[in-house]
């Protein structure tokens, strides 16, 4: 009888140990992740039919790189550049030289805001 307890408490720790280990943060997915862009000091993302950050504030000489993670096609466009029209997954990149505060919109969706200021 204390044999067969015994044996039941070892299985059922083992059971709940293993059971552990199946959760405890290792992954057998052998899926590859969608990449997208890290980002940075110096980067905006388009996703949503937005601009993220909407105002990004930069150092004079900075270049800075949209990067459409849209569907849709964007074109960045403001007084001072012009990126063309992104189809997913491209990237636009501009050096500011010059401080001052940049306004810019999509060319195609003009409700999409955003402003760069270079100090």
């Amino acid at each position: 009888m204390k044999k067969n307890i015994a044996l039941s408490l070892i299985l059922f720790g083992a059971f709940i140990l293993g059971g552990c280990s199946l959760y405890g943060g290792t992954s057998n997915n052998t899926s590859t992740p969608i990449a997208v862009p890290t980002q940075g000091s110096n980067m905006v993302n388009i996703q949503n039919f937005t601009f993220n950050p909407g105002t990004l504030t930069v150092k004079k000489g900075t270049t800075v790189t949209w990067t459409n993670n849209d569907p849709a096609q964007h074109q960045i466009k403001s007084a001072t550049f012009n990126s063309g029209q992104l189809s997913k997954g491209q990237s636009f990149s501009f050096t500011f030289s010059d401080a001052g505060t940049f306004d810019y919109s999509c060319a195609i969706h003009p409700s999409m805001l955003g402003k760069i200021i270079v100090e």
